[in-house]
């Protein structure tokens, strides 16, 4: 029984974690696992793997590459295991990495939401209420965007990605230090290379198994500080993307760095533009029509960007990535993204200045 029950031992492990996932409370998750082991997890990492010289991204898919390599060759070998007992096999080595995935991070997942820890109530806002704070975020990215350059000429990129790891880790550390939250001083936020990501529609991702925090370098250079911060979030142990998200547009915001809240600002207004299209077109248009001319030079800068960067292999990112949130808990999927605007907008009007 013992011996069965051996052989079993990652497919059962890999069950045991995802029941202890949906039924661990909260607070007992928050206090033990993000608060107390993982942050022992985080320091490993930073400690070990952060020292790499490079993507340590890169390690990994080639290691699993050769891990999948060895499992084809010996799945048709001359004499090979029974066909179930190879299947077995390849099931009990995903299970593994579905435990260590669980135990270095994915806890994590059924923490206390932010906005409950933050004390505010993120509901949804009317159409007149977008429409206004769409116009206020224009209004203040052309400021921003006054103070970086003067005339409608095309953004200097070195403002944006100068020492932008340090930049950028910096200012998300303060946020997360205002809000009570423990951080990394240490957790590295590097670029691979162009369209590893793009190439699924993925900007960026934090990959539990090396501790780092990528983003893929073709992302448009303005978008980069807040993709970046976005994936150091997710490395300092939060999960849903809209958390993320809220975290990159606040340490943007707050950290003094024109360049940085010029990022946070342009990649709000991209998902209030996109919502604002979605429930009223016509106001839309209109909005459009009377964009400043700078503003609509960087916007439209950007949908080019876009364009010469899709792929047709896209779905497939947004596709395991909507299956991926949805098993982890977050019932509306790659829809969670969305969640900032709420976010951002109760943070703004209703957290204590």
């Amino acid at each position: 029984m013992f011996q069965k029950l051996l052989k079993w031992k990652w497919i059962l492990l890999a069950f045991i974690c995802y029941l202890l996932l949906m039924v661990l409370p909260a607070s007992f998750v928050e206090k033990y696992y993000s608060n107390a082991f993982f942050l022992f997890v985080r320091n490993l990492l930073d400690s070990s793997i952060a020292k790499i010289p490079f993507p340590a991204i890169y390690i990994f898919i080639v290691i699993v590459f050769l891990l999948l390599l060895k499992w084809f060759l010996h799945f048709f070998k001359e004499k090979p295991q029974p066909f179930f007992q190879r299947i077995f096999s390849l099931t009990s080595s995903i299970a593994a990495f579905i435990v260590i995935f669980f135990v270095l991070w994915g806890f994590n997942y059924g923490r206390i939401p932010i906005e409950e820890k933050l004390n505010i109530n993120p509901v949804t806002i009317s159409n007149i209420q977008l429409l206004e704070e769409t116009k206020f975020t224009i209004k203040q990215l052309e400021n921003l965007r006054k103070t970086l350059k003067r005339d409608t000429g095309s953004l200097p990129q070195i403002i944006f990605i100068n020492n932008i790891e340090t930049i950028s880790r910096d200012a998300l550390n303060k946020t997360l230090q205002n809000f009570s939250y423990p951080y990394s001083s240490k957790i590295r936020g590097r670029f691979v290379v162009e369209d590893m990501f793009l190439v699924f529609s993925i900007g960026g991702q934090y990959l539990p198994y090396v501790g780092e925090a990528n983003v893929d370098d073709a992302v448009f250079f303005s978008k980069k500080p807040f993709y970046l911060i976005h994936e150091l979030a997710h490395g300092n142990g939060f999960t849903e993307e809209a958390t993320c998200n809220f975290l990159a547009y606040v340490s943007c915001k707050q950290s003094g760095n024109v360049a940085l809240e010029y990022s946070g600002e342009l990649n709000y207004l991209l998902y209030l533009l996109s919502e604002l299209k979605y429930r009223d077109s016509v106001a839309f248009d209109s909005l459009m029509l009377s964009l400043p001319l700078n503003i609509a030079k960087d916007l439209a800068e950007i949908k080019q960007h876009i364009i010469e960067h899709t792929f047709k292999t896209a779905f497939f990112g947004d596709l395991v990535n909507n299956l991926y949130l949805k098993i982890l808990g977050i019932p509306d999927g790659v829809k969670n993204y969305d969640k900032m605007l709420l976010l951002v907008y109760a943070w703004k009007h209703q957290y204590p200045k």
